[in-house]
């Protein structure tokens, strides 16, 4: 195999075509700019464009059912969908084990919380299915707001073929730094300080990953980070909130205030 190089620099276009997934994971953790640009641009956009003939002789024929669009789509975004059940997984996991954390130092500390309270008062099965719809609204309206802000507000990925897509994958390559809570709840440590910590971490390869990709300055995507990830924290608590309260809005905006100042004197 001979690498393309490039006619200004002379240097290859792309050296992560030959290198292993081992390099390339370690390469993704590390933050290097070309891992990032194979995965996004080159390895993501050449799978997308399989399927442009596919799906037009399938719109040209005129036979494809709801379920072959549906099977075609899966198949189309195979890869996001196989990062999307993989994060969906560690999130709950993460979420269940934060949570039950947080309410024993809680109890200890007797302050009372409406969220944690109700729910770890209900059956296991009612908890797994709470952290679920809220691990689940959290990371869609998280990717939403990111993408309408990188693309609707700022302008980016007009040049781009497939420019959500980019944004969604970049998110999900960001979040490997998540894997590493899993090893601290198997050698636990002294407090949840550590876990919030390493979610910090976390949300540092997010800012970076997107300014690698999208080439915004950091003013911008620092700036669209903090904004998103307050107004997502609001929503997805205040919808979880009117569920527990049976849709008494006063009585959810109320504790989701008192929510809000529990975590940050926990913290």
């Amino acid at each position: 195999m001979q690498l393309t190089q490039c006619t200004n620099c002379h240097k290859p276009v792309d050296k992560y075509v030959e290198r292993d997934n081992v390099i390339l994971f370690i390469d993704l953790l590390l933050l290097k700019s070309g891992a990032y640009r194979h995965l996004v641009f080159n390895t993501l956009e050449s799978n997308l464009d399989k399927y442009k003939e596919i799906d037009s002789q399938a719109n040209q024929s005129g036979k494809s059912t709801i379920i072959t669009k549906l099977k075609q789509s899966w198949n189309k975004f195979d890869i996001l969908n196989r990062l999307w059940i993989l994060l969906l997984t560690f999130e709950i996991y993460l979420k269940c084990a934060t949570e039950e954390s947080r309410y024993a130092q809680m109890w200890n500390k007797s302050r009372a919380n409406l969220n944690l309270d109700t729910v770890h008062m209900r059956s296991p099965q009612f908890q797994y299915i709470y952290f679920t719809v809220y691990s689940l609204l959290d990371i869609i309206l998280f990717h939403s707001l990111i993408q309408y802000a990188v693309i609707q507000v700022y302008g980016w990925g007009r040049d781009v073929s497939y420019a959500k897509q980019v944004i969604s994958y970049t998110i999900l390559l960001s979040y490997g730094a998540k894997i590493f809570p899993v090893l601290m709840l198997i050698w636990p440590y002294d407090t949840i300080i550590s876990m919030d910590i390493i979610k910090g971490v976390a949300n540092l390869y997010i800012i970076e990953s997107l300014r690698i990709v999208t080439n915004l300055s950091y003013s911008k995507i620092i700036r669209i980070f903090v904004t998103l990830t307050i107004i997502r924290i609001v929503v997805v608590k205040l919808i979880m909130l009117l569920f527990l309260t049976n849709g008494d809005l006063p009585l959810a905006i109320n504790h989701l205030v008192n929510t809000l100042w529990t975590t940050q004197n926990i913290i």
